[in-house]
């Protein structure tokens, strides 16, 4: 077999294995249909992920017979909305403190980037959830620091610029004080360390992986030590 028909071959191959459904499975696990979407949004959703390009006929089918789902609209105007979440009600409920209108107004738009992979991760990958809510945690440690003038304090004194570990973050922002109140509880700052630690895991061992259920253990610690930080800003 020829290399120019070896790959044709597994092009036809592995289009056999995608079909629409499994797209719009795929779809509803990331989050997609939290908002209604019309049958054409859906197919463009598709073609740009995936390179498919499905009959209407074949996305139609897929969203009808999706038990997840429910269709509201008038015909020729439908649109597909979740009636069952991807997440479990724990995982929701605290979906729903972590990106509440209020808090990431808090957070502002420095924050936008992280937010926005946090949200499409959260709830189906633990270990890039781990990533990013430790990357969301050191960010926003430096920033309370820089903006009441006391970046200096978690500076890395042999690395010009740098900044120290996170855990030596966490420690000095347990004794350092804004008008008399810790930057983080003592109590928060020990608690958060489970998210330094399976941040650390998702992000330098390339033989772990962090599961949602672990990840989401920590979850309301981690929600506990950002409200205490935005507070500080």
């Amino acid at each position: 077999m020829s290399q120019k028909t070896s790959k044709i071959f597994m092009k036809k191959k592995n289009k056999k294995i995608v079909n629409a459904s499994l797209c719009t499975d795929t779809l509803w696990k990331g989050g997609f249909f939290k908002d209604g979407h019309s049958l054409q949004e859906v197919s463009e959703r598709i073609t740009k992920k995936w390179g498919h390009n499905f009959s209407p006929v074949d996305v139609s089918k897929a969203l009808t017979n999706a038990s997840f789902l429910r269709r509201t609209g008038k015909c020729c105007s439908f649109r597909y909305v979740q009636k069952i979440s991807p997440v479990s009600k724990k995982v929701a409920s605290i979906e729903e403190d972590l990106f509440s209108e209020e808090f990431i107004s808090k957070l502002g738009k420095n924050f936008g980037t992280e937010l926005n992979d946090l949200r499409l991760n959260f709830g189906t990958s633990g270990t890039c959830t781990a990533f990013l809510l430790r990357k969301i945690l050191e960010k926003l440690i430096y920033i309370v620091f820089a903006q009441n003038g006391i970046g200096a304090k978690i500076e890395d004194k042999s690395f010009p610029g740098g900044l120290m570990g996170l855990e030596k973050m966490i420690n000095i922002a347990a004794k350092e004080k804004i008008k008399g109140i810790p930057i983080l509880t003592p109590k928060t700052a020990q608690k958060i360390k489970g998210i330094k630690f399976l941040g650390d895991v998702s992000a330098h061992n390339p033989l772990a992986n962090v599961d949602t259920e672990t990840i989401m253990l920590q979850v309301p610690y981690i929600i506990t030590a950002y409200k205490e930080l935005v507070a500080r800003l």
